[in-house]
């Protein structure tokens, strides 16, 4: 069954269930990996850039905040599709980077450790942009190699 949305909110009601839910124990993947949140992880995954090429993640996103409680459902999910992660500074793929896709175009991506028991967060989002090439997000992230 997939979460609901959280809504209309201000950033510090979803930056305290970030640390309650989140922060003070890790969420075990379907495949038994334990995934872990710090608090700057909020930032990274709850904010969105006003000037993409810039990355300056400054304005708080509301779509992403209202997925909150996504991230765990689809770390969770046996049915979601798995990715290798681009990794945007080596220009490659990374078999460390894990993208788990599922409802409406929804991704969460984790970094995992090379026992792939453990994680960290890197983000979650609703890959909906496109880049300077005209490519959807949702189609370079589908064309990936599995993970």
């Amino acid at each position: 069954m997939l979460c609901s949305f959280i809504i209309d909110e201000d950033e510090s009601f979803y930056r305290k269930i970030f640390l309650d839910f989140y922060c003070k124990k890790p969420v075990k993947t379907f495949d038994n990996i334990l995934v872990y949140f710090k608090e700057y992880n909020f930032d990274h995954a709850f904010f969105e850039s006003k000037n993409r090429r810039e990355k300056d993640k400054s304005i708080f996103s509301q779509k992403r905040a209202k997925r909150i409680y996504w991230i765990k459902w689809v770390l969770e999910n046996p049915n979601a599709q798995l990715f290798k992660g681009y990794n945007h500074k080596t220009k490659s793929y990374d078999a460390s980077r894990r993208v788990a896709l599922c409802v409406d175009n929804y991704v969460v991506i984790i970094n995992i450790n090379k026992k792939r028991n453990k994680a960290k967060l890197i983000t979650a989002f609703v890959a909906d942009g496109i880049n300077k090439k005209g490519e959807k997000a949702i189609d370079l992230i589908k064309n990936a190699k599995k993970w």
